[in-house]
């Protein structure tokens, strides 16, 4: 995507990428994006402290697939998420990426049902949402940096981990973990930020450029990472893992108090949004 968009400006905009956490951890390049050091920053889930809707696609059990998370992302929803960013300082680009449904991995036994994730300590994307999650069932959920998580499942600091398959696979984490249980319990992606003020100093067919390159690169890897997803649970069968797929409704059951604790963070008019394309999720 940079490319396109330097050879589509003759390279009056050149962006210079740094993966792979390069930068350091994501709460850090965050803060340096809102600060001006950084001017795109390429988000996950950080930003629930200065945008509370932000957390709400990570619902778990909020939504069916991936077509309905983009309708939310891409329509109301995702606009009233814009909204908050812009009123700290944050350009959100309506388009985001896919990272896809999050299932569990571990090392100690298959999770066949809520309570096999008691006591079991898991790796979790940073976030509010996520902790309360597995400590909703008695699991002790931690963080790790993305590019750190591979050694530290190897080591034992962590019994298990939530990603998506895709994810599983890239990683190798087939290495470090032996059972796969299908849960779907949440959908995550990336969006892509700037500085507010650094897009607003760009001229208008520059941020054009950006724009157009945004949507048609997002588009593209929705629909890879959804091929990906797609044939990861045979992929990591054929790779040794032990799959099962567990019973979903053992967490539902336990989740009242926790989705009544969210709709009362995310205050009416987010939640009648975010239902106007999950359906009913109660609290």
């Amino acid at each position: 995507m940079a490319q396109a968009i330097g050879e589509e400006t003759s390279w009056e905009l050149l962006i210079e990428v740094f993966p792979e956490s390069r930068l350091g951890p994501d709460p850090k390049m965050f803060a340096e994006m809102r600060a001006g050091a950084l001017e795109f920053f390429m988000a996950g889930a950080t930003l629930g402290e200065v945008a509370p809707t932000s957390a709400l696609p990570l619902l778990p059990f909020a939504f069916r697939d991936s077509k309905a998370v983009f309708a939310a992302l891409d329509g109301a929803l995702g606009d009233q998420i814009r909204s908050e960013l812009a009123q700290h300082g944050i350009h959100a680009f309506r388009h985001c990426l896919q990272n896809g449904f999050h299932h569990v991995t571990t090392s100690k036994r298959p999770i066949h049902t809520a309570a096999d994730l008691a006591a079991l300590k898991i790796r979790s994307p940073g976030g509010a949402i996520a902790r309360d999650f597995f400590e909703a069932f008695g699991a002790e959920a931690g963080y790790v940096p993305f590019s750190h998580m591979y050694e530290a499942l190897k080591a034992r600091n962590y019994d298990g981990q939530s990603d998506p398959l895709g994810v599983v696979l890239s990683l190798r984490l087939y290495e470090v973990q032996s059972y796969l249980s299908l849960t779907a319990h949440w959908w995550s992606g990336f969006t892509l930020l700037a500085n507010a003020a650094a897009w607003r100093a760009l001229l208008r067919p520059l941020q054009d450029a950006v724009e157009r390159n945004v949507e048609k690169y997002a588009l593209l890897q929705r629909a890879d990472i959804e091929q990906v997803n797609a044939a990861g649970a045979d992929e990591l069968a054929r790779l040794g893992m032990q799959v099962n797929t567990a019973d979903t409704a053992t967490f539902r059951a336990g989740l009242a108090s926790f989705y009544a604790r969210w709709r009362e963070k995310a205050g009416p008019t987010a939640w009648r949004l975010l239902e106007a394309y999950a359906g009913d999720i109660g609290g």
